[in-house]
């Protein structure tokens, strides 16, 4: 069994990227008019990041299985979370913004027609300035033996509807984002005034691939200013290049705080760093820096996991 959704390293930096994210969107309006809408999961800990960071937004959780329902409210990390027990697919149709600006998590754990669906009937309602982070499955081995079925689910989406989709890790996500940037522009045309706009994409393992895109609906006549508000983001994503890949080492605290007094480094870190531990982590010497100059790029979201007694 994989460890517990929020103690994944991966995941854990992907979901501090997008709390960094949010910081950035307080340039374009007030954190205080938005609500956050998520899968919460058992734990809720999105919205327990959220509320440490950002007590101003309001948040609302959707949940359609009940026991889980149950321990969301055991697990409720304040009272300003708003719990609903239902599908989250007819949430979105009963959704209205009211002007007011949303933050959304789609939040899914497989990749389904249904998925580009709820992730393009969001963006034709939200109001400008809202954000929406969609995350997806990507494992290219869903669809070695049966490329034909990739095609028959997602053809509509598909930049080239006749491939097969790619074997590997990487190319499979850029697939991904490639449908995604498809689905975005099919649900806000170029005739009509609003536009998605990405500002920060990711692929990485989680016990299997997925990939995960966060964006803002902006009026086009200001998309550069929405994109001078990320130009600085760590790993900004605003013209759909490549997602970049997430793939943290596994070191001990002692490993951490040795290393963490010669970062930030401007180059060379994972050679940097290998030199400073005085040994390899990994199987070779080309991973083992590899691996490291992840914990360089991503050290200051690289979560601190202990043993307590209760």
């Amino acid at each position: 069994m994989p460890p517990a959704y929020h103690l994944r390293l991966n995941k854990a930096v992907d979901r501090l990227s997008f709390i960094e994210a949010i910081r950035f969107l307080g340039q374009l309006a007030s954190l205080s008019g938005y609500t956050y809408y998520c899968l919460g999961g058992p734990y809720l800990e999105d919205c327990r990041l959220l509320y440490e960071f950002y007590p101003e937004i309001k948040m609302v959780s959707v949940e359609r299985r009940e026991e889980v329902y149950k321990r969301q409210i055991f697990h409720l990390p304040c009272g300003i979370v708003d719990l609903r027990h239902g599908e989250f697919k007819s949430f979105i149709a009963q959704y209205d913004p009211k002007d007011r600006g949303s933050i959304f998590w789609l939040d899914y754990t497989d990749l389904e027609f249904g998925n580009f669906e709820a992730f393009m009937a969001l963006l034709a309602k939200v109001a400008a300035n809202s954000m929406i982070k969609i995350t997806l499955r990507a494992e290219p081995r869903d669809y070695l033996k049966r490329p034909d079925l990739f095609r028959e689910k997602f053809q509509a989406l598909m930049p080239n509807p006749s491939a097969n989709p790619p074997a590997t890790s990487d190319a499979f996500a850029d697939l991904v984002q490639q449908m995604t940037q498809i689905a975005s522009q099919k649900a806000l045309p170029s005739e009509l005034p609003h536009m998605f706009q990405p500002v920060q994409s990711f692929y990485y393992s989680d016990s299997t691939n997925m990939f995960s895109l966060t964006g803002v609906v902006c009026p086009r006549t200001a998309q550069d200013r929405v994109e001078r508000a990320f130009k600085d983001l760590q790993f900004a994503n605003l013209d759909w290049r490549r997602p970049k890949n997430i793939d943290l080492p596994i070191l001990t605290t002692k490993e951490r705080l040795h290393i963490q007094r010669l970062l930030p480094c401007n180059t060379g870190a994972g050679r940097i760093l290998r030199e400073a531990l005085g040994y390899l982590t990994e199987d070779d010497r080309q991973t083992t820096e590899m691996k490291l100059q992840q914990y360089a790029d991503f050290h200051r979201h690289f979560p601190y996991f202990m043993k307590a007694t209760p």
